[in-house]
């Protein structure tokens, strides 16, 4: 019964899109399963593959991707109001947020958000159809300290190689653009039924529900950003970065943290350093750290609050002239290293940057902790795929009413609270609430600090809050 409701439900929705023809969205292979909350309310979980075009834009729509979707209500009290869960990355799986959720978890999501909820595995992510996915490793050359003249030829290499064969297997890649998933997007609620939708999107997700509301305007009623990413940043501002270096050090308590940092890295700069490192097979290999090798393995570790507590100690450390700790990151990192998704950096290059944008990551990236080591590879792997560049409109501020909440992390460096303050300028109807202690991931559904923020927002509610403060990272010193 439920596998013919959505079909006929995808069949009866029109698929206007900004510049494409009509199209009806099928949504084919669905089932569905029953969970039990635990004082005894039932859910239904359904799971299918929503038919989209490759490319609306063209006077004919080329191609189909199939979109794997899920959907989570209350099997006996179906909602008029809809949750879309947009993934970050780009390339994380959207259906992977709402896979393998307890019951008491599930129905404890379901209560939050207030009405039903939908996540789907953006266009070549997951196990959406084509997948972009790049498993494969490229290991990096050990021999010699890191540095982009280095790596980016052979990173550069992969790249082309693994376009050449998405070409060969009949994948469009200029289809992957953040207008086409957003338009995705608006074909999913239309394929359910559901006349508006909230957007929840974290990092990357944010950037694509701004894309959505300026695509499909009618079609969102409220927005939720976290750690949030604007239409022009998608390459990040390296002295933003230095700045929430600054305020890890102070709430780590290690005031010196970036006159350390700054001073190993000098040090690397004039002399790397080569050691023998045991790898995960136990055999032990030469490595040879340089001064972009710890700015960059800095730069993602930034992002996990995880990696980031161990920034002070590892610094000290090195300092020290004690570099085991960097050699086995370092070790791992570069003969682990892997594309990963071939969609991440069509969606990314296509979005691109601002010239202005461009010329100031250049300026800052001369003076910054950690060069522009931030944006590597991205920004050096352009020429390396066929990007299409969505251009300077699609850049500018998003304008919208919509009612948003906006939650940033004061020491999140991948999307900082200049982010927010930036996307909230214009948005007339927009409400920005820093999470203290929070880095770029943190406990959106699981922490109770957060909990009567989202409650009253998506409940209609005034929200006051300004500061959040959750539980501080356990810091290394």
């Amino acid at each position: 019964m439920i596998r013919i409701l959505l079909i006929g439900l995808a069949l009866l929705a029109g698929a206007a899109t900004a510049n494409a023809a009509p199209i009806a969205p099928q949504l084919g292979e669905a089932h569905a399963e029953r969970l039990v909350a635990p004082d005894g309310r039932a859910m239904a979980v359904e799971r299918g593959f929503l038919r989209v075009p490759e490319r609306r834009d063209r006077a004919v729509p080329e191609g189909v991707i199939e979109l794997a979707v899920m959907r989570l209500r209350w099997a006996d009290a179906p909602s008029g109001i809809v949750n879309m869960v947009l993934a970050g990355g780009p390339g994380d799986s959207g259906t992977g947020l709402l896979s393998g959720l307890s019951a008491a978890r599930a129905a404890a999501l379901l209560d939050l958000m207030g009405g039903d909820v939908i996540a789907f595995d953006q266009r070549g992510s997951g196990r959406s159809r084509p997948s972009l996915g790049l498993p494969e490793r490229t290991p990096l050359p050990l021999e010699a300290e890191g540095s982009p003249a280095l790596w980016l030829p052979v990173m550069a290499d992969a790249a082309r190689a693994a376009a050449r064969r998405f070409a060969a297997n009949g994948v469009r890649l200029a289809s992957y653009t953040s207008a086409e998933n957003a338009d995705d997007v608006d074909a999913v609620r239309r394929a359910f039924g559901y006349a508006t939708m909230h957007l929840w999107g974290r990092s990357y997700g944010s950037h694509l529900a701004l894309a959505t509301v300026r695509r499909h305007p009618a079609s969102v009623a409220r927005l939720i950003l976290v750690s949030p990413e604007g239409p022009d940043h998608t390459y990040k501002l390296p002295a933003q970065t230095d700045a929430v270096i600054a305020r890890i050090a102070e709430r780590a308590g290690t005031p010196e943290l970036p006159a350390t940092m700054r001073t190993v890295i000098a040090r690397l700069r004039r002399e790397p350093v080569t050691l023998e490192v045991a790898g995960p097979d136990g055999v032990a290999r030469r490595v040879t750290i340089g001064a972009f090798d710890v700015q960059w393995l800095t730069a993602q570790a930034l992002g996990d609050p995880r990696t980031l507590a161990t920034l002070p100690a590892a610094y000290r450390e090195m300092a020290a002239g004690d570099f085991r700790r960097m050699g086995v990151v370092a070790l791992a990192a570069r003969s682990q290293w892997r594309l990963g998704s071939g969609m991440k950096y069509m969606m990314d290059l296509a979005s691109h940057a601002s010239p202005a944008r461009l010329r100031r990551i250049e300026r800052q990236a001369r003076t910054a902790l950690l060069g522009n080591a931030i944006n590597f590879p991205l920004m050096g792997l352009r020429d390396a795929w066929p990007a299409v560049d969505l251009g300077a409109a699609y850049r500018k501020p998003v304008r919208s009413a919509v009612p948003t909440l906006i939650l940033v992390g004061d020491l999140d460096a991948r999307t900082p609270v200049e982010n927010a303050r930036e996307i909230a300028r214009g948005l007339s109807h927009a409400h920005a609430v820093v999470v203290e202690n929070a880095a770029h991931q943190f406990d959106l559904f699981g922490d109770p600090v957060l909990q009567p923020v989202l409650r009253a927002f998506v409940a209609g509610r005034t929200v006051a809050t300004r500061r959040v403060r959750v539980r501080e990272i356990g810091f290394q010193r």
